[in-house]
């Protein structure tokens, strides 16, 4: 049957699955080139997940292949988890980023008995040594000799403002706000970055826009170049936490639509040693298996803008 036929067929009624609204084109979320839309894509991938374990997905989704596959491929992954057979399966979405997985999986042995598994999910790729990051804890410098924070905002937040004749926020309440997506003491800030970036929807192109942007993103290199040349890394604190946020996770790997178990080995998370590379930004972490952990201090909201914290890959 011809694709742009049943496409268009309105037997492919949309569903709502946690919020949102699934359509039959959704499954193009697993598409490789789907990866750039990052967040959106990703929440979408987990809500079929979602939604196939739950059996919410209309039957007549599956007469397409791809339907089709991805479900028999996460069964597939369920039937991985426990050696012994269960008589329902069930799946919660976790959502935001107080939670260190993605998918509470519940098997049910019998209508009392059931084992529950956290799940992260990971898109395009087939061990974890591929994936970007596996881990990204706020307030980085809970696990530091000294505050970052503190540090870019009386060296260098300080030279942003008066780069574009702003308003310097009280260092209390930056303190306290600059771990979100959108600190209001920093709003100013933040709409001016997003005007001079061309990746942005609110990209002006006017050159003093652009400048206040490469100018953020320049500042912010060269404060945590600084910073970690004189900042030490608590390794026993991170890897309390490693060992914490990790603890009794499996992860979901998706890679050719397959999808993948693999469970960590505790050995690989508990660090040893510590090589600092400010110019990479990062500190290269050693853990007792040998495996080499990448600690990356970044902002995830923009350049001094807003949310520093560690990439963790």
């Amino acid at each position: 049957m011809n694709l742009k036929i049943l496409f268009s067929c309105k037997s492919f009624r949309c569903f709502t699955y946690n919020k949102e609204i699934i359509s039959v084109k959704s499954i193009n979320a697993f598409n490789i080139s789907s990866r750039c839309n990052n967040d959106k894509s990703n929440k979408t991938r987990e809500h079929i997940i979602g939604a196939l374990i739950n059996n919410k997905v209309p039957e007549k989704y599956f007469i397409l292949g791809k339907w089709l596959t991805i479900r028999n491929n996460v069964f597939a992954y369920i039937n991985s988890l426990s050696n012994k057979p269960y008589n329902k399966v069930e799946c919660i979405n976790k959502a935001g980023r107080g939670n260190n997985y993605d998918l509470l999986i519940k098997l049910y042995y019998t209508q009392d008995t059931w084992q529950e598994y956290k799940v992260e999910f990971k898109f395009n790729v087939s061990s974890l040594a591929e994936a970007p990051q596996f881990v990204s804890p706020m307030k980085p410098s809970q696990y530091l000799s000294n505050s970052y924070e503190e540090f870019y905002y009386t060296n260098y937040l300080t030279k942003l403002a008066k780069s574009a004749n702003l308003t310097m926020p009280s260092k209390e309440e930056y303190l306290k706000q600059i771990h979100s997506n959108k600190p209001k003491c920093m709003k100013q800030y933040q709409e001016l970055y997003y005007k001079g970036c061309s990746k942005s929807s609110k990209f002006t192109g006017e050159q003093q826009h652009i400048s206040f942007y490469n100018y953020a993103k320049e500042l912010s290199n060269i404060s945590i170049t600084e910073f970690i040349n004189n900042t030490e890394l608590n390794s026993t604190m991170l890897t309390n936490y490693l060992l914490t946020s990790q603890a009794n996770k499996i992860y979901m790997l998706y890679t050719n639509n397959s999808f993948i178990k693999q469970v960590i080995n505790s050995d690989d998370y508990t660090l040893i040693d510590i090589i600092k590379q400010p110019n990479k930004f990062k500190y290269e972490c050693i853990s007792k298996s040998g495996k080499k952990i990448n600690v990356l201090l970044r902002w995830k909201n923009g350049n001094g803008i807003a949310f520093p914290a560690f990439q963790i890959s």
